[in-house]
C-alpha cells in the first residue's frame, strides 16, 4: 500500500511519511460503522457508531491488539438513530470530556433540523444506559447532508463539514457554546473537500482533517491549518469499500475505515500535515497531585478568585469542580475559579484534577460566603 501527498505552497523536502498498515479489525456488529473517536481516559480504546436504521449505541472498542475488543456498550437513551453520521470527543463547559454523536446525514435533504448528542465520557467502561443533553441545529443558509462532526480540543468549538458530490463543501460552526432548549444556527467558516464522509481535529488543536471518501470522493485524507484554513496536504489512504470514517490516534497518525469493511487502518502524516508536534510533551514528573486550597472566604457578588494548584501528572492537566456557588466558575485549564458568586453559608467544594493518562486526583474545602 503507498501513500500520496500533494502538498500546497513550499514544503520543502519533508520525508515521505510511512506507508498505512492495518491497526485492528472490528468486532462484530459493527459492520455499518459511520463515525470513530479516540477516547481521552482510556489509552488504546475508540468510540464508533453505526449509521442509520441501527441501535442507538455508542461502543467502546480497544484496539491496542490485531483483533479489536469490544469493552462496552453505550445506549444513549431517549434518542432514536435517525441518521448517526459523526462522533467527537470534546468538553464540557467544566472542562469534563464528552462523547458527541452527530445524528447529522440528511442524504435527501428533508430534515430541517439536525441533533447532536451529548454525554459524559465515562470514567471505567462497562454497559450503561447514558442520559444526554441534546441539542438542535440548523444552517443558516438551506438544508445540506453531512457526515462530519469536529470539535476543536482548544476552544471547544463545534464543526460540522458538509458532504456535496461533485462540488466543494463547507464547513460550518455551531454557537459557543452551544444551548440547550433552543435552536442553534450553523454558519459557514470555510470550503472542504468533495464528499466529505468524515472529519477530525488533531489533539493539538492546529490542524484538522477532512476525508473525502466513499464511492464518489477522492479517497484522501484532506488535512488543514486549524487557524488559516489553508490545506497543509491531500494524504491518500488505504483502498476501502466505502471509506467513511477518520479520527486521529496522535497528533501524527490517522486511524481510518469503513462501512462493510471490518479493518481500521493507521495512517501516518507527513510532518507538514502535523503541526505542533515537534514540541515534546513534557514526561510525567511523579503522581498526579491536587493541593488543597484550605477553607476560602468570599463575599456576596463581590469578585471572587481561588487557585487550584496540581503537580506531577502527564500534562496537559484538566480541572474540573462541584459544589460551586452560582456565579462562579473554573477555567478547567489553569484551575482558576473566579467570578462574583450568589448565597450565604458554608459550602463544600469537591475539585478534581485528571491528566492525559485518566489518573486523578481530589480535594475538597470549605467555601464560606458572607455578606460583608
Amino acid at each position: 500500500m503507498s501513500v500520496s501527498v500533494s502538498v500546497s505552497g513550499n514544503a520543502g523536502q519533508a520525508a515521505a511519511p510511512a506507508a498505512p498498515e492495518r491497526k485492528c479489525t472490528l468486532p462484530a456488529g459493527l459492520t455499518e460503522i459511520s463515525g470513530l473517536a479516540m477516547s481521552t481516559r482510556h489509552p488504546g480504546v475508540f468510540y464508533a457508531v453505526n449509521d442509520s436504521g441501527n441501535t442507538n449505541q455508542v461502543f467502546a472498542v480497544e484496539c491496542s491488539g490485531p483483533t479489536g475488543q469490544l469493552r462496552a456498550t453505550l445506549t444513549v437513551t431517549g434518542t432514536s438513530n435517525t441518521d448517526w453520521e459523526a462522533l467527537s470527543v470534546g468538553r464540557d463547559p467544566a472542562g469534563r470530556p464528552v462523547i458527541l454523536v452527530g445524528d447529522i446525514g440528511d442524504n435527501f435533504s428533508g430534515r430541517a433540523e439536525l441533533t447532536v448528542h451529548s454525554f459524559p465520557e465515562p470514567d471505567t467502561l462497562a454497559n450503561a444506559a447514558v442520559t444526554p443533553a441534546t441539542y438542535r441545529l440548523a444552517y443558516s443558509d438551506g438544508r445540506h447532508d453531512a457526515e462530519s462532526l469536529l470539535t476543536d480540543p482548544v476552544t471547544g468549538q463545534w464543526y460540522i463539514a458538509s458532504k456535496l458530490i461533485g462540488a466543494t463543501g463547507q464547513l460550518y460552526k455551531a454557537p459557543l457554546p452551544p444551548q440547550t432548549g433552543q435552536l442553534n444556527t450553523l454558519t459557514p467558516v470555510r470550503p472542504g473537500p468533495v464528499f466529505a464522509t468524515d472529519g477530525a481535529f488533531s489533539p493539538t488543536g492546529k490542524s484538522y482533517t477532512l476525508r473525502s471518501g466513499g464511492p464518489l470522493g477522492a479517497n484522501t485524507a484532506s488535512v488543514y491549518d486549524a487557524a488559516t484554513g489553508a490545506k497543509l496536504a491531500d494524504v491518500a489512504l488505504p483502498a476501502q469499500p466505502q471509506g467513511e470514517i477518520v479520527t486521529y490516534a496522535d497528533c501524527a497518525t490517522l486511524l481510518v475505515g469503513s462501512e462493510n469493511d471490518n479493518q481500521i487502518w493507521r495512517v501516518p502524516l507527513p510532518a507538514e500535515a502535523a503541526p505542533g508536534c515537534d514540541v515534546t510533551t513534557p514526561p510525567p514528573t511523579g503522581d498526579l497531585k491536587l493541593a488543597n486550597p484550605g477553607p476560602q472566604t468570599c463575599k456576596f457578588n463581590q469578585s471572587c478568585t481561588i487557585q487550584l494548584t496540581a503537580t506531577g501528572g502527564k500534562p496537559p492537566v484538566r480541572h474540573t469542580a462541584s459544589g460551586l456557588p452560582w456565579g462562579l466558575t473554573l477555567d478547567a485549564a489553569t484551575g482558576r475559579i473566579t467570578g462574583r458568586p450568589w448565597g450565604s453559608g458554608t459550602v463544600q467544594i469537591t475539585a478534581t484534577a485528571t491528566d492525559t493518562t485518566g489518573a486523578s486526583a481530589t480535594a475538597t474545602f470549605p467555601l464560606t460566603l458572607t455578606w460583608f
